[in-house]
């Protein structure tokens, strides 16, 4: 072997190896290897940790993740994102339950001990061992070999994953008195953006429009009134001192000047009480430094909240200087509960009880942790795209690109002999790239995007096929084979080279003033070109040079 083909062995090696690394993670058998909860929350919740068992009516299977108190993952966070991180393994292995064929519930969380148990429908404690080990939940190889692979993978586009489109409209008219509206649309837009964080919901598509509108595109995503209640919601928290309540609102006086007259957050169905409230609040929800779900003796869900120091302050003071009376805590408009308050409270603690259930106690957390919205949003459009349209989508670019390359590469292993089974293998690796590539960066993988991908594989034999065809004129003029392979690639060169500029110029155009789908087709279709340059220039050549430098062949298989 030629020395000066050590270099390109290693580029092309580093960039197979690269690529296989990046993209193994997003394949299905990553799953039947490493698990499909991530090694960070491997190692938060660990397989020994988990508890079996029945539930408290000994009809249904329990099964407990309890969370490593060793984890170093959990011990660099806070409380909140501890809890965050618990919710999302309990919503993997929920779902990977249900995939599996079972009914399975998230019920009563304990995030003071780090405990989530999910309750399974009809399914004993040796059956729910089994229907664990079925959904694949850890690592069945040694988990420090999947620090090797980065943690990022292919994401997938709303057409293919299914999920939730909304846009919203800025209502400028709720917009406060001396602040722009431009600003409004950002801070809007950065408030939803942390509480969509929050919920768990991954790669979401946040970006604000013209006309003072903001587009949300959510993939996979199944809740869409949740996440439209989650979004809307104001969050304007104020604790309001209750001058005098009643059944009904006819029956309170209000001076307008002083007082509010807000109606209770009943269940639905049933009339509740009516406040007199004193107009100024005397603390609001700006002063909060957190916000998390418990739960009260009975079981129920509240939402436990904690003052900033200022905001501690101001408790302690309307606290100490009203004792005996009620103390009302609003949300949006309505009073959720008005507590009498017994003492002084300091230490800025306090509790927002009501007819919660867990989600909406959830929601509630994360809406008051991300912060209140500057103004009213007004939804204007609601789309949802089902994860079995999305399914379909993806099953129809797998059958329409495997037939498209089994197509080609008999075609190319028909017409080229040996040299066609090479294009091929550049072929593969061109794909491998485009989404080695689209990890890597960060992009989605659209329908649009598989279009794009189908067609650079169109191209890159293309390609082949302009340089094997260039190699057999050059053989037909009584060349060696050397020789022609030389001249072969030296003449297709130039043709390949302006072809391929010329639509990486057009795929520039359709990604800069494109968007969306437009966007996912160019980037593919343009990662996808550049790799076949890189593939049937560099690789295919070295790999003929390898074959044929060491021994004067008389024929080539072309």
């Amino acid at each position: 072997m030629k020395s000066h083909y050590n270099f390109k062995i290693g580029v092309v090696l580093f960039l197979l190896v690269l690529s296989f690394l990046f993209t193994f993670p997003s394949s299905p058998q990553w799953e039947g290897f490493f698990g499909a909860l991530s090694l960070d929350e491997q190692q938060a919740v660990p397989e020994a940790m988990l508890e079996y068992g029945l539930s408290e009516d000994n009809k249904d299977g329990l099964l407990k993740l309890k969370a490593n108190p060793a984890s170093a993952v959990l011990a660099k966070l806070d409380s909140m994102n501890q809890q965050n991180v618990l919710n999302n393994i309990a919503s993997v292995v929920r779902k990977k339950l249900i995939e599996a064929g079972a009914e399975a519930k998230v019920v009563n969380p304990d995030y003071s001990n780090r405990v989530i148990p999910i309750r399974v429908t009809g399914i004993k404690d040796e059956e729910l061992r089994k229907l664990v080990r079925k959904a694949r939940l850890y690592a069945t190889l040694p988990t420090f070999l999947g620090s090797f692979f980065p943690k990022s993978k292919i994401t997938l586009g709303l057409d293919l994953k299914g999920g939730i489109d909304l846009v919203y409209q800025v209502d400028t008219s709720t917009v406060a008195e001396g602040d722009s509206i431009s600003d409004a649309v950002k801070r809007s837009v950065e408030i939803i953006r942390n509480r969509i964080d929050m919920f768990g919901v991954a790669e979401p598509s946040i970006k604000e429009q013209e006309g003072h509108r903001i587009r949300i595109q959510l993939p996979g995503m199944k809740e869409p009134e949740r996440v439209k209640n989650l979004i809307q919601s104001t969050a304007m928290l104020k604790f309001h001192i209750v001058k005098d309540q009643a059944m009904s609102a006819d029956q309170l006086s209000v001076d307008p000047s002083s007082e509010i007259l807000l109606p209770e957050s009943g269940k639905s169905g049933e009339p509740g009480k009516w406040y007199k409230l004193k107009k100024e609040p005397d603390v609001t929800g700006r002063d909060l430094k957190y916000a998390q779900v418990s739960f009260d003796e009975m079981g129920a869900p509240m939402v436990h909240i904690s003052f900033n120091m200022e905001g501690a302050t101001k408790f302690a003071q309307v606290t100490g200087q009203h004792i005996h009376e009620q103390l009302a805590i609003v949300l949006d408009g309505k009073v959720h509960s008005a507590p009498t308050i017994q003492a002084r409270i300091t230490g800025g603690l306090a509790q927002i009880t009501g007819h919660f259930s867990l989600e909406e106690a959830q929601n509630l957390a994360i809406v008051l942790r991300a912060g209140a919205l500057p103004a009213s949003l007004i939804l204007l459009e609601s789309r949802v795209v089902g994860p079995t349209l999305g399914q379909e989508s993806i099953d129809a670019g797998k059958r329409a690109g495997l037939a498209g390359i089994f197509i080609v590469a008999i075609y190319m292993i028909f017409f080229y002999r040996f040299c066609g089974f090479l294009a091929d293998m550049a072929v593969l690796f061109n794909t491998l790239l485009v989404f080695s590539c689209l990890v890597f960066f960060g992009g989605t993988l659209t329908l649009p995007g598989i279009a794009g991908l189908i067609l650079s594989v169109g191209m890159a034999v293309d390609a082949n096929i302009i340089i094997f065809e260039r190699i057999k004129e050059e053989l037909r003029t009584g060349k060696t084979v050397r020789a022609s392979i030389e001249a072969g690639f030296d003449r297709a060169l130039s043709c390949i080279i302006d072809s391929n500029v010329t639509t990486i110029l057009t795929v520039c155009l359709l990604y800069f003033f494109g968007s969306g789908p437009i966007r996912g087709f160019a980037t593919t279709l343009g990662i996808g070109l550049v790799a076949n340059v890189f593939t049937a220039i560099i690789c295919v050549k070295l790999a003929l040079d390898l074959i044929y430098s060491r021994t004067k062949a008389a024929t080539l298989s072309i």
